[in-house]
């Protein structure tokens, strides 16, 4: 009896496939991302200055493959690392990460409801000898941020639409800007396990993003798609004993970097600063533990 209830079910499935219908795979409902695929991670050109941002949307003709960035764990040549991507940040990648996602299907668009992020450090369990308690390549203290959620409502045509309502370049290919990939209080949370750390422990720490998005069709059909990863790089460099690039000083460094020469009665580094003698144009280098470490406060 078994035998034969297979061998029904076996002709079914058979018959639907040559009907042109797919029977979903237990537990998902595009297994590897046939119908409903995320293609990768993407950006647009970007002309960044010290007083403008411009950033170009991108789409199937002008994007430009991405999948990485690197960035202060506190800050950017003295710029506040906040969230990831920051549109306000000329160093946070403000013209943003973007995902690119395609819908295969015939005469069914799919919505995005939301994308899925999962974090996880590669190595973490190095960092225990130092105090952080790890779990999942992730330290404890911060797992209620090692997943996320962000909702969205896109609409991506069938591949035999017409119509382009994303301006994409194609009708079945939608961009989608995640904003923001890595919160302010995930970040906050980083820091506060990782920044005491020695610089000699670890000069940059990987985080590894996973997006998964979800969709439905206008059948009702519920579509995940395949999962991608990228990879934040958070640079930890404040107090090592050296200026780096980025950095006005170092707490540690042998010779105190913040200071300056009186002239005209104004110091050397900051004309907003008046003085008489060069004693009054020595400031002080805020450590590791401020937002703003490394940099000169007069």
């Amino acid at each position: 009896m078994r035998s034969t209830r297979w061998r029904s079910a076996a002709r079914t499935a058979l018959a639907l496939i040559v009907l042109g219908v797919a029977m979903p795979a237990r537990g998902d409902n595009n297994p590897n991302g046939v119908a409903f695929r995320a293609v990768g991670w993407f950006k647009g050109k970007a002309e960044i200055s010290a007083g403008d941002i411009k950033c170009e949307i991108p789409s199937t003709t002008s994007a430009i493959s991405d999948g990485a960035f690197s960035m202060g764990l506190w800050n950017t040549y003295g710029f506040s690392t906040l969230m990831y991507p920051d549109t306000s940040n000329p160093f946070g990648n403000p013209c943003g990460v973007w995902i690119q996602l395609q819908n295969n299907m015939i005469n069914q668009a799919i919505v995005i409801d939301r994308i899925e992020l999962a974090f996880r450090i590669p190595g973490a369990g190095r960092f225990r000898k130092s105090g952080v308690v790890t779990a999942h390549q992730f330290p404890r203290a911060c797992r209620q941020f090692r997943h996320d959620t962000l909702f969205f409502g896109e609409r991506i045509n069938p591949v035999n639409s017409t119509v382009d309502t994303s301006s994409s370049g194609a009708p079945n290919v939608a961009f989608i800007q995640m904003l923001p990939m890595v919160s302010n209080e995930l970040l906050q949370c980083l820091r506060s396990q990782y920044a005491p750390l020695p610089t000699t422990s670890f000069a940059s720490l990987p985080l590894v993003v996973r997006a998964t998005v979800f969709g439905t069709a206008d059948s009702g059909d519920q579509f995940r798609s395949n999962s991608i990863d990228y990879t934040v790089n958070l640079r930890h460099t404040c107090g090592n004993g050296r200026t780096d690039d980025g950095e006005q000083c170092d707490p540690t460094a042998p010779a105190n970097a913040c200071f300056g020469t009186c002239t005209g009665g104004k110091c050397s580094q900051s004309a907003a600063i008046s003085c008489t003698t060069d004693a009054e144009c020595i400031g002080s280098c805020l450590g590791v533990g401020s937002t703003e470490e490394c940099t000169c406060v007069y």
